[in-house]
């Protein structure tokens, strides 16, 4: 089932991004209690660690590692990050795979030595929703995967899990740890591309990475309790989509605070497959009523400027 809010929000998002009323640009924005894009002057020179566009989230953590033996060996070469400017003209930095426009980018080298975790803090309250737009690979290579997790009880910051269940950025064991609160993802394990959620409910949503990949998808998850929220997967293309959905997440009382893409690049490197994983934007926006209201004190602005204007 299509989620009619999710797609009025997006419309309000571009609103933000373009020049118009400023009542009503304003409200718009105001709607958001978090976003960010690709296309935030941050990101102009590239996609790194510490890097903070938008407003509402922490900065960027690229930590990643394995832990053994209470050591964080952590990886030279978790791949690449950078900015995929959207053309789909061909050439470096700009894929005809990618679907969704200006995007961050995880692909692979030819020298990768381990997944990456790519995540920021932010909060959201119950009542909130959490919006991201992806676009997937559809390469099938042997343990190639993607990850979009949501962690709890990071505080907002190194928030980012690696194996075993330890923090990333921890060096030292115990030093308290982020914990999983749900995993939406697809593993190549003979799974033939299907996505998964891993959360207390249990249960897959019956969608694979051809269906999110051929015009994108938007994810969204709304928080409607202390432990319980609605999944949507949307596949902006037309595929088969997911929800919204109740579910219900894992480590009851710890905070959704973090969210991170993890992507394991599998064998094939090769840029005229589709072997890369895109994210063009998220945001965290309020219930519909409240953004309403928002809009209607706006619309409300506008009118007024109109009069005034029409009796000058």
């Amino acid at each position: 089932m299509k989620n009619s809010w999710t797609k009025t929000f997006r419309r309000l998002a571009a609103a933000c991004a373009v020049a118009g009323s400023a009542a009503l640009s304003s409200a718009a924005c105001y709607a958001a209690a978090a976003m960010d894009n690709a296309s935030d002057p941050v990101y102009a020179d590239g996609w790194q660690a510490g890097d903070n566009g938008g407003f509402g989230f922490t900065p960027w953590n690229f930590d990643s590692g394995y832990i053994f033996t209470g050591t964080n060996y952590t990886y030279a070469s978790a791949g690449t990050q950078s900015i995929d400017d959207g053309l789909q003209s061909g050439g470096a930095g700009s894929s005809p795979f990618n679907n969704i426009g200006k995007a961050w980018t995880l692909g692979k080298t030819p020298n990768d030595d381990g997944a990456a975790h790519i995540g920021r803090g932010f909060s959201l309250e119950i009542g909130e929703t959490l919006e991201v737009v992806i676009d997937n690979p559809t390469e099938r290579s042997f343990f190639k995967g993607y990850f979009v997790r949501l962690n709890g009880g990071a505080g907002g910051s190194n928030g980012n899990i690696c194996n075993l269940g330890y923090g990333c950025s921890h060096p030292n064991f115990p030093d308290g740890y982020p914990v999983p609160k749900t995993n939406i993802g697809t593993f190549e394990y003979f799974t033939n591309g299907a996505w998964f959620v891993d959360d207390a409910t249990g249960g897959d949503p019956n969608v694979v990475d051809t269906d999110s990949a051929a015009a994108g998808a938007l994810f969204s998850v709304k928080r409607t309790g202390a432990n319980t929220y609605d999944l949507l997967m949307d596949s902006l293309g037309g595929g088969a989509d997911y929800g919204p959905a109740p579910r219900t997440f894992h480590s009851a009382g710890a905070e959704v605070d973090w969210i991170e893409f993890l992507f394991f690049p599998g064998a094939v490197s090769d840029p005229a497959k589709a072997t890369d994983f895109y994210i063009s934007s998220m945001s965290i926006v309020p219930e519909p009523g409240t953004v309403t209201l928002l809009l209607l004190g706006a619309g409300g602005a506008l009118l007024g400027v109109v009069r005034r204007r029409t009796q000058e």
